[in-house]
């Protein structure tokens, strides 16, 4: 029962991710361009930058149920799989799709290094990764995050197979929490 609490506290609760993990992000969004690049992304609904923005600048809207719009253009899902996982096998169908239909891009790492045919371009896991995401939460996969690639703010978002109903959910939910936590 406490350990059940704790981990919905937990998915309650931002937690920063480290420079590296950021700094892995930031090298892999800057090669998106790249045939190698590991980074799954999606269609942008962009919006024109202001004449006084950079071109780099991108506006995301993301609306959640209660009628609010928060840009999400610097938020990205941290996805985590096994090559082997059959739950990632039914879950990365999902997962993509609602990627595509909000603009949020998917970065994945491995377990064991493979990616599948959803994913098969995906960064390893290593020890800093681990400690990062994983210091209270069990090691299961699919497990996903989303990270503001700008604060490093991170939110647990699911751990298991969802339905893409429940995952836009628990997105509404956790952008939700952002914007009342005042870090969005």
């Amino acid at each position: 029962m406490i350990a059940k609490l704790f981990a919905v506290l937990l998915l309650l609760s931002p937690v920063m991710a480290s420079a590296s993990t950021i700094d892995d992000i930031a090298r892999l969004e800057q090669a998106k361009g790249g045939a190698d690049a590991p980074v799954e992304t999606a269609p942008q609904k962009e919006t024109p930058a202001a004449p006084d923005q950079p071109a780099s600048v991108r506006t995301v809207w993301y609306h959640l149920s209660d009628g609010r719009r928060v840009d999400v253009g610097h938020w990205q899902i941290v996805h985590f799989v096994r090559s082997d996982c059959p739950y990632c096998h039914r879950f990365n169908p999902t997962l993509k799709s609602v990627s595509e239909q909000t603009g949020i891009g998917i970065f994945v790492y491995s377990f064991d290094g493979k990616g599948d045919a959803v994913f098969p371009k995906v960064m390893p896991v290593n020890d800093g990764i681990l400690k990062d995401f994983f210091a209270e939460l069990p090691q299961a996969t699919p497990t996903d995050f989303i990270i503001n690639t700008q604060s490093l703010v991170t939110i647990p978002l699911s751990q298991g197979e969802m339905s893409e109903e429940a995952l836009k959910q628990r997105l509404d939910e956790s952008f939700a929490l952002a914007v009342r936590l005042g870090v969005l």
